[in-house]
């Protein structure tokens, strides 16, 4: 939920520049920051900066609160607590920095997408527990675990804000009665004050937070306050909702009695004892990650080309969570005497007397805006929000150009910068799935900047709204697959301008992209021709043919659209072999013959310019100016030709097991997948053929088998699997995101459609030949 600033110079504290406000409190605020002499829009290097209200009157004791959570937040040392970068206690107006973890709190990740799968709450548990483990180990109590102070990041959850932590040496500064925490999620010996909680006090708060996480539900929730304090105070947890095979370890957790509570590290052993690699996350959590990910970088791209920030629109929070800098500013609690027994016989008076009494003893309290009770929801003061609704100068900013499979011209795998831009997705994209008809047989699509137009066997075609994929329109094949002799390969649609033309026996028919009602058609070449494959430059579709009659004859036609349903044919070559894979880049269309062996066809002409020697391999081939790149088989490497003569130069990889097809950014860098597990991703600088770096996705459970480049970053992906990593430069584990494939549980990923991913503005578009997918990117 980052929030735009105000208008005017930018804001500094200490030596960080604000790009955005997370969130606020009665006490502070905090804001995403980078620092001011090094502008970034990584939010891996961002901050998130706490600050209090600059009109407070700021006493000795509060700098002395401010001091000790400065001292607790510093001597918890752990991969899974958020860590303090920088802070000031003695400034005019104190402030702190801690790492900022790009991704929803646990609070909004289950208010937005429900509860979490089993596994996903395992992996959690053991790696908060973890978490709590360092901080008791720092002889630090951390006393607000709630779900609003845990963040969930690529790699795993991060414990937050250490705001009412208090050193277990440390003289109380509470007064009497005096309460700090959170209702739903504080211990029963919380409840009594400061002095009583201990170590395992924690572990009763994890596991509510727990129980929330399973279920969607606070174990304590109730329509009153009064009832959900009185629950906490006798233990009184419900766990029904929560799985059979969690019930027993979160019903420990939440005992009432702490001794009889599990400490920290018999937590990890009781949940997952072994190592995480690639954490669990769900889908839900995957997408959210990508929008706090998306709109950290678009604050820092226009702080660092001093664009307005004051412009970006405002992200609003589904549910709000006032953030308290510290636990100040609570009054001493008026004695509050507990009714006695299950029911509750006390009225609404005394329900909302007792509701007032804790408010004004409890330091943070939850507040769900958005209706629930119970402090069951809540937001961390850390990312956007799925359902804001932009506003402001700015932001209306689409998808404007169609994009076409394989990374456009050459096959390159190359999305460009338009890939990881926002601006590039279709206006009000969310994730989706949408099946289609069976028997459509999808080969490929198209993406216009308001619908995705898939082609099918036998001429079938289907418009599917971009933003969310429902469907506009669909074509059903005009020839049954039975029928069909030597089947066409439509490929991917031809759109231009607003017509899509799509691939049958007679040719090609002409659709309207939004209302799928027929405008034309272009006659193919004959009845005896089938179409094997085709591609799309300049608005001349290129398509080699296979002879119906005499498969050893093949040839390839030129025809220039109009975008209006009609065209013209500009030529046509006699191959005198078998097409397969065409490829138009550069002024040349090239089609390997016989399978492997690549042909040079001049684009303006159809004339022949060069043909590779017989027993060259080329099964895929991918153009990038001045060198064609082959995939071969596993073992040979990528052999590069030159495109004019299509002569050897060189080969990349020869030492690697190739498992997919190659991706050649706009500067030369080769990416390719492979290794002895499929692992592995290797860069080679294309001019020179020298290796540039190795990268191993060690937590990846099968291999690679698909690159592609999107802005600087590379997306490799496997069936299950799929991962993100910087171009160039070092890569550490920061640098790498690793995520469960977009493809639904029960989806059979070995039908997606090779190398036909269409990737813009951040998200990704899946075709399978029976379904597509569209998500977020890693």
């Amino acid at each position: 939920m980052l929030e735009a600033l105000p208008a005017g110079p930018p804001r500094l504290v200490g030596p960080y520049r604000l790009l955005a406000r997370l969130g606020a409190g009665g006490m502070g605020e905090v804001h995403l920051a980078c620092r001011a002499d090094a502008p970034t829009a990584d939010p891996y290097r961002m901050v998130a900066v706490k600050t209090v209200r600059e009109d407070l009157e700021l006493d000795e004791e509060f700098r002395t609160r401010f001091r000790r959570e400065i001292t607790a937040a510093r001597a918890v040392d752990s991969p899974y607590a958020a860590r303090l970068v920088d802070a000031d206690a003695d400034a005019p107006a104190p402030w702190l920095a801690t790492e900022y973890v790009p991704g929803p709190s646990l609070a909004e990740a289950v208010v937005r997408g429900g509860a979490l799968p089993v596994a996903a709450v395992r992996a959690l548990g053991a790696t908060l527990a973890r978490a709590l483990d360092a901080v008791h180990g720092a002889h630090v109590l951390h006393r607000d675990l709630k779900p609003a102070n845990v963040l969930l990041g690529a790699t795993g959850p991060k414990l937050i804000d250490f705001g009412i932590a208090q050193a277990f040496e440390a003289t109380a500064l509470t007064s009497t009665g005096l309460v700090v925490g959170s209702p739903g999620f504080m211990s029963p010996e919380h409840l009594v004050g400061s002095r009583a909680v201990v170590p395992a006090s924690d572990v009763f708060c994890l596991g509510a937070a727990l129980a929330f996480a399973a279920s969607g539900r606070g174990p304590f929730q109730d329509d009153e306050m009064a009832a959900v304090i009185y629950r906490i105070s006798r233990a009184d947890a419900e766990l029904s909702g929560v799985p059979e095979e969690l019930r027993p370890v979160v019903a420990r957790c939440l005992r009432l009695d702490a001794a009889e509570r599990p400490s920290a590290a018999e937590l990890v052993d009781l949940l997952a004892p072994g190592a995480v690699d690639a954490f669990p996350w769900p889908g839900g959590v995957l997408s959210l990650l990508a929008e706090y990910g998306d709109a950290a970088r678009r604050v820092g791209e226009a702080a660092s080309s001093e664009a307005g920030v004051a412009d970006l629109p405002t992200l609003a929070p589904v549910v709000q969570v006032p953030y308290s800098p510290t636990a100040l500013g609570a009054r001493p609690a008026p004695e509050v005497e507990m009714p006695s027994g299950r029911k509750r016989p006390w009225g609404r008076l005394a329900a909302v007397a007792v509701a007032v009494a804790v408010v004004a003893t409890v330091g943070v309290v939850l507040v769900n805006q958005g209706g629930g009770t119970g402090g069951s929801g809540g937001s961390t003061a850390q990312g956007p929000s799925a359902s804001a609704s932009p506003s402001g100068p700015g932001v209306a900013r689409t998808l404007s150009e169609v994009v076409l499979p394989y990374g456009g011209e050459g096959h390159t795998g190359d999305f460009g910068k338009a890939a990881t831009d926002s601006a590039a997705r279709p206006a009000n994209w969310s994730p989706w799935t949408a099946k289609l008809d069976a028997g459509t047989g999808i080969d490929g699509c198209a993406l216009h900047p308001k619908v995705l137009v898939c082609a099918g066997s036998g001429g079938a075609a289907v418009g599917l709204r971009a933003s969310d994929g429902t469907r506009l329109w669909s074509v059903k094949a005009r020839v049954a697959a039975e029928d069909e002799g030597v089947p066409s390969s439509p490929g991917y649609p031809a759109v231009v301008g607003d017509t899509a033309y799509v691939t049958g026996r007679d040719g090609l028919t002409a659709y309207g992209v939004e209302d799928g009602k027929e405008r034309g058609t272009v006659p193919a070449p004959g009845p005896l021709w089938a179409e094997k494959g085709s591609d799309l430059l300049g608005g001349v579709l290129y398509s080699s043919y296979l002879n119906r009659a005499d498969p050893g004859k093949g040839l390839v036609a030129a025809v220039k659209l109009d975008g209006k349903g009609g065209g013209k044919e500009l030529w046509r070559h006699d191959l005198g072999a078998i097409p397969e894979q065409l490829v138009a880049a550069g002024g040349r269309v090239y089609v390997t013959v016989n399978g492997v062996v690549p042909v040079a066809l001049d684009a303006g002409t159809g004339r022949e310019t060069a043909r590779a020697a017989s027993g060259t391999q080329c099964a895929t081939m991918v153009v990038h100016q001045d060198a064609v790149l082959c995939r071969t088989s596993e073992q040979g490497g990528i052999p590069v030709l030159d495109a004019r003569t299509l002569k050897p130069r060189r080969t990349l990889g020869r030492d690697l097991r190739i498992t997919g097809v190659p991706a050649v950014h706009a500067d030369g860098t080769v990416a390719v997948v492979g290794g002895p597990a499929g692992r592995t991703v290797v860069t080679y600088d294309l001019a020179s053929g020298r290796e540039v770096r190795r990268a191993q996705a060690r937590s990846f459970d099968a291999a690679l088998d698909r690159v592609y480049l999107a802005g600087d970053r590379i997306m490799a992906a496997g069936e299950t699997q799929a991962m993100s990593l910087p171009l160039s430069g070092p890569v550490g584990d920061r640098d790498v995101v690793v995520r469960d494939s977009v493809v639904p549980d029960g989806v059979d990923a070995t039908r997606l459609v090779p190398h036909s991913a269409l990737v813009t503005g951040g998200a990704v578009f899946l075709p399978f030949s029976d379904l597509v997918i569209s998500g977020y990117l890693p």
